[in-house]
C-alpha cells in the first residue's frame, strides 16, 4: 500500500519538470537551486520548500514524517539527521517544514526497460543533497515515462500525460526549453524522494 502511495504522490510532483511544486508551499520561501548541467536534453533541478501542513503520521525509528497540505495532499517525508526534535512531534500538530526536492528530466525516447515499467521505484539510490545526513544516508528515486500532448508558447504552458494516462497542463520553469520540445516528444522524469530539512511547530 505505502508504494502505492508513494507513486501516486510521485506522479502528482511531476509538474516540478517545468513548474515549481505540486505541495502547497509558500511561493516567497521557495528558492530554486540552480540547474545542474546534465548530457544533451537531460536537466536536473533540485528546490527547498517550505510548507505549513498537518502531522497525519510520524515514525522517529525509521525518521518518517507524512504531511498532509490545505488541499489534501500527502507526502511521506524522510527526516534528516539534524531535526532533532522529531519525537516530540505528534498526529494532528501543525508544522512548519521544508524540504528538498530533486527531479531530472529527459527529453529522449524510453529504453526497452522504460516501455515494459514506465512508472517504476528505482532499485539504486539517489544521494542526499550536500550538507544533509538523512537517516538511511540515501533517499529512494521513482521514474516516470510522460508523454508531451501540448505546448502552449504563448501561456508557456505544457500538458503532459502520465503513465497512467492523467495529464497535467504546467507553468514551464525555463520557457527557453520549449524551443527543444514537441508534442509527441517523451520526456523521462527521476524524481528523488522529499528530504525535510527543518521542522517546527506552526502557531
Amino acid at each position: 500500500m505505502k508504494t502505492k502511495i508513494v507513486l501516486h504522490i510521485a506522479f502528482a510532483i511531476l509538474v516540478l519538470v517545468f513548474a515549481q511544486t505540486a505541495f502547497a508551499a509558500e511561493p516567497e520561501s521557495t528558492p530554486a537551486a540552480p540547474a545542474k548541467p546534465l548530457p544533451g536534453d537531460a536537466r536536473e533541478v533540485g528546490r527547498i520548500v517550505t510548507t505549513i501542513a498537518t502531522v497525519t503520521a510520524v515514525d522517529p525509528e525509521k525518521r518518517e514524517i507524512t504531511l498532509k497540505d490545505s488541499k489534501g495532499n500527502e507526502v511521506t517525508f524522510a527526516v534528516d539527521k539534524s531535526v532533532t526534535r522529531l519525537k516530540e512531534v505528534k498526529v494532528r500538530d501543525k508544522v512548519r517544514a521544508e524540504y528538498y526536492v530533486s527531479i531530472a528530466s529527459e527529453i529522449r525516447p524510453p529504453t526497452a526497460e522504460e516501455k515494459d515499467k514506465p512508472l517504476a521505484v528505482l532499485e539504486t539510490t539517489a544521494k542526499a543533497p550536500k550538507g544533509t545526513t538523512p537517516a538511511r544516508g540515501a533517499l529512494r528515486q521513482i521514474r516516470a515515462v510522460v508523454t508531451v500532448e501540448n505546448i502552449d508558447r504563448d501561456a508557456e504552458t505544457v500538458t503532459i500525460k502520465g503513465p497512467r494516462g492523467n495529464t497535467l497542463t504546467v507553468g514551464v520553469l525555463d520557457p527557453a526549453r520549449l524551443d527543444r520540445v514537441q508534442v509527441g516528444d517523451t520526456v523521462i522524469i527521476t524524481y528523488t524522494e522529499a528530504l525535510a530539512v527543518s521542522l517546527e511547530k506552526a502557531e
